[in-house]
């Protein structure tokens, strides 16, 4: 197993995959964890990584409008995601502040993005959360068919936002077989770039 000795490396291999894992479904990262806070309780929830940009340090997935993450992000925008690849076994932490798109060219943009299937669980009358006496998904008939078309999912649109988080913070740790080894990144400002660290694992 590769070991990393370079810390921009390891900055650019976190992005990279991050990068790729945004367009490839398959991607271990492509489903990490989205970490908020409810009334000072952590909160953890599996989202799709949708949007991976380097230049600007930002990670972005999609939403309901409707759900507990979004009002989470109202009361408390600082945020963490996580992720694990198994293969590698390598987990990376990345902390950040998000900000919350309904009506905005962001959101528009990933509306027009996503193909139709990835949006069909906004064509729903109930909120996410909402009691149910029954299991089921809450999607609307129209949805239900195949292939789900654009315009199946229209009526959906008042319910879409898209999460998009601005990262200040990585930490990387790598579980290897010669040594367990971490290190860590913060955005400075003034110099515009991550600065990095090795960390007690």
């Amino acid at each position: 197993m590769q070991r990393f000795t370079d810390l921009a490396t390891i900055r650019r291999r976190v992005w990279d995959r991050l990068r790729a894992a945004a367009t490839e479904p398959g991607h271990p990262l492509r489903a990490l964890s989205f970490g908020t806070s409810t009334d000072g309780r952590p909160q953890l929830r599996t989202v799709i990584l949708r949007d991976a940009d380097p230049d600007e340090r930002v990670l972005a997935f999609h939403t309901d409008r409707q759900s507990q993450k979004v009002a989470d992000i109202r009361a408390e925008e600082k945020i963490t995601w996580l992720g694990w690849t198994p293969e590698t076994r390598e987990q990376v932490r990345l902390s950040g502040t998000a900000s919350l798109h309904f009506d905005d060219a962001v959101a528009e943009d990933m509306w027009q993005e996503q193909s139709p299937g990835a949006l069909d669980l906004y064509v729903r009358e109930r909120a996410p959360g909402t009691p149910l006496e029954t299991p089921r998904d809450g999607r609307d008939a129209a949805v239900k068919t195949d292939p789900v078309t654009r315009e199946d999912v229209a009526d959906g649109r008042p319910n879409f936002a898209v999460v998009r988080t601005v990262i200040d913070e990585i930490d990387w740790l790598h579980l290897h077989p010669e040594g367990h080894y971490r290190a860590q990144f913060q955005f400075d400002a003034e110099a515009d770039a991550f600065e990095g660290g090795w960390v007690v694992p």
